[in-house]
């Protein structure tokens, strides 16, 4: 009889281990996670617009919370380094098309560290990790207004964006209270609903087989 210490898993039981180089099935997963994130962001944005002080503190808190199941599952399917760093480039282009190219270095920056908490093995496959890239990329997006005042002030006003929205933004940005508000609410949020949404992968998705 083979001796206990030696006996290994069969090979059937084992999760086989991923590359760390995206396929085309990644590609795709991830774009389409992307696109349906920033319609659902859109029309997020667009049903809360008209209080621009929710815009201005607590919008990017809350798409944090809407957006988290999309996120967490787009990142368990993958299963590899690549996801936190497209979701930030999508919004790189966006900001560089919407607002200026001076907020491209901004958000492709964002991508940059939420990429580098993910890395080692099977970060992707820990929600913890995960929930850390997750915060990391609601606080680009929360702090994008605040950089634009605080570091592209001159690249801001060049955009022909009002006084008015200038006024308010730099009153908001620049009042540490509102701004600890609104990150903290930001991290809380973006932890709840990469908790809740770790709870939906595993109850539905994991069982279904989708994901590992």
């Amino acid at each position: 009889m083979p001796d206990k210490e030696t006996e290994t898993m069969p090979a059937e039981t084992a999760e086989p281990v991923r590359g760390v180089r995206l396929s085309v099935k990644d590609f795709a997963t991830i774009g389409i996670f992307c696109a349906i994130m920033f319609v659902v962001f859109m029309a997020y944005s667009i049903l809360t617009g008209a209080s621009l002080f929710y815009s201005m503190i607590f919008n990017a808190a809350g798409a944090a919370l809407i957006l988290s199941p999309f996120y967490v599952y787009m990142c368990m399917k993958v299963g590899t380094h690549g996801p936190a760093f497209v979701y930030n480039l999508m919004w790189a282009i966006v900001a560089g098309l919407m607002m200026g190219p001076f907020m491209v270095p901004w958000f492709i920056g964002g991508g940059i560290i939420a990429e580098l908490s993910m890395i080692g093995a099977s970060s992707y496959r820990s929600i913890k990790r995960i929930a850390i890239s997750w915060v990391i990329c609601a606080l680009v997006r929360a702090m994008h207004g605040m950089s634009e005042i605080w570091f592209f002030h001159d690249a801001f006003l060049a955009t022909g964006v009002s006084d008015a929205q200038v006024q308010v933004q730099t009153q908001f940005y620049t009042d540490p209270f509102w701004v600890c508000v609104s990150l903290a609410v930001t991290v809380v949020l973006a932890v709840l609903g990469c908790v809740i949404s770790n709870r939906i992968v595993v109850k539905h998705f994991k069982k279904m087989g989708s994901v590992r």
